[in-house]
């Protein structure tokens, strides 16, 4: 392959906004990815600043419209999945101005009440439930979603599931997640994978069992050491 140029690292740079919008962090990766020159991806970079083709904090508010829209996830997830995408901590700490807790708590309650559409049928017990774990997946604080569900309209309070039910239910996911971790290293291993071929595989089978986003990350982080000590 021949030496790359500043218009060829150009052209890859635009034909990678085609798809979509991209942050300062993804571009510079995947200049990398392509063995675009350090110096070269700087001019790049400064051009597409110039362009306005790239925009970190216009990236940012508009993920975050097009969550409230059509996504509707929790800020513990949101963080999550911009601080993936690099964008600096000077700018995820404005995501509580941007992200305020009002409207997350509009967000947390529509899809509450959207997913007890899809639970018609079933006791209150296994509706608080499901919500309680479809909550979690989506990112929302803990104390955000118990307030949620408990306000939420059911039919027969007899069978309302409590708080402290919620948090046996939370320990039992904890500990069953736990087991199905180790399973999965010790089949990973087994295999010869080591590192972050490891960790991508556990995270995979775990997400492939249904575990919320956010338990599959924390127990990969508490790992992590340990997973790419060998």
């Amino acid at each position: 392959m021949g030496e790359i140029t500043r218009e060829k690292a150009m052209d890859l740079a635009v034909k990678y906004l085609s798809f979509k919008s991209r942050t300062s962090s993804e571009m510079v990766g995947y200049l990398k990815k392509k063995n675009v020159p350090d110096t070269i991806i700087s001019e790049v970079m400064q051009k597409l600043d110039e362009y306005h083709y790239i925009d970190d904090a216009v990236y940012l508010k508009n993920y975050l419209e097009n969550n409230r829209q059509l996504n509707c996830y929790g800020s513990r997830r949101l963080l999550q999945d911009l601080k993936k995408r690099g964008l600096s901590d000077d700018l995820l700490l404005s995501l509580v101005d941007l992200f305020p807790r009002e409207v997350e708590v509009l967000c947390c309650e529509m899809v509450a009440k959207k997913s007890l559409v899809l639970l018609k049928g079933q006791t209150p017990f296994q509706q608080k439930k499901k919500v309680y774990e479809k909550l979690g997946r989506m990112g929302y604080p803990t104390e955000m979603v118990l307030e949620v569900i408990k306000n939420l309209e059911l039919t027969d309070e007899s069978m309302e599931l409590s708080e402290d039910d919620l948090v046996r239910e939370e320990k039992k996911q904890q500990e069953k997640l736990d087991r199905d971790f180790q399973k999965y290293l010790r089949t990973q291993r087994q295999k010869g994978l080591a590192g972050k071929v490891l960790i991508y595989q556990i995270k995979k089978s775990l997400m492939g069992r249904g575990y919320p986003y956010e338990l599959i990350n924390e127990k990969i982080e508490a790992m992590q050491e340990e997973l790419l000590d060998e």
